[in-house]
């Protein structure tokens, strides 16, 4: 008669250094072997973080126009750690005029420690707070370093149409396209992959400005566990 088992790992869990370290099979502390995706496991360990760009009914102002240096959300990533973007969702509450916005996510070697804009509390998914990001997160940022250079890559473009109208949250929207728009990892079979130094940055640009929320939700694990 066989008598398998397993280490438990749920919120503290060994990891290896190297590609030839021996590491136990993970299982819940119910005996249960981990089936779940390796992302809801980090979830659970308490490796995964969002933030908020506006929240409950309080829209923020999005800065006029696309400027390189001026994304409205941006998370830099310090040297020793490796994020994964799990989530991208931007909401659009009003804007002022008719005209082309543009919705861009960028990953870059490129890193700003002290970008003007308003500093952001980056929270952890587990209600609890077993762990703390290493990462910085600001908002609307006022100056920054131009991630377009050295290894970038533009991994997501959600729109870059036309607003038919300008429009608020009281007028009934002609399209859902035109007011909120998102990315999730689950679209991505190789998805973005920031090893510090390194920068995530989000836009949300129109000529004339618009108000809104943005959400980003990442994974974060030590460098040397997966590099």
């Amino acid at each position: 008669m066989a008598d398998l088992r397993v280490k438990t790992g749920t919120s503290a869990v060994v990891y290896g250094d190297n590609d030839t370290t021996p590491v136990d099979v993970r299982a819940t502390r119910d005996g249960a072997m981990f089936t779940v995706p390796w992302l809801t496991g980090l979830a659970l360990e308490g490796r995964c973080f969002g933030i908020n760009v506006g929240a409950d009914t309080t829209p923020l102002a999005f800065t006029a126009g696309f400027t390189a240096t001026k994304p409205e959300a941006y998370i830099t990533v310090p040297t020793g750690t490796t994020i994964i973007p799990v989530l991208i969702e931007v909401a659009m509450e009003d804007t002022s005029s008719i005209s082309v916005i543009d919705c861009v996510a960028t990953l870059s070697a490129v890193i700003d420690t002290s970008p003007g804009g308003n500093s952001l509390t980056i929270h952890n998914m587990r209600t609890d707070k077993p762990r703390k990001s290493l990462c910085t997160a600001t908002s609307i940022v006022t100056t920054g370093t131009a991630p377009y250079t050295g290894n970038f890559l533009e991994f997501w473009r959600g729109t870059a149409g036309v607003v038919p109208d300008g429009y608020n949250s009281a007028t009934a929207q002609t399209s859902e396209l035109n007011s909120k728009t998102s990315w999730c990892v689950s679209d991505a079979l190789a998805p973005p992959v920031i090893v510090g130094p390194g920068s995530l940055s989000v836009w949300c640009s129109l000529a004339d400005g618009t108000t809104g929320w943005i959400i980003v939700i990442w994974a974060e694990v030590p460098s040397n566990s997966i590099v």
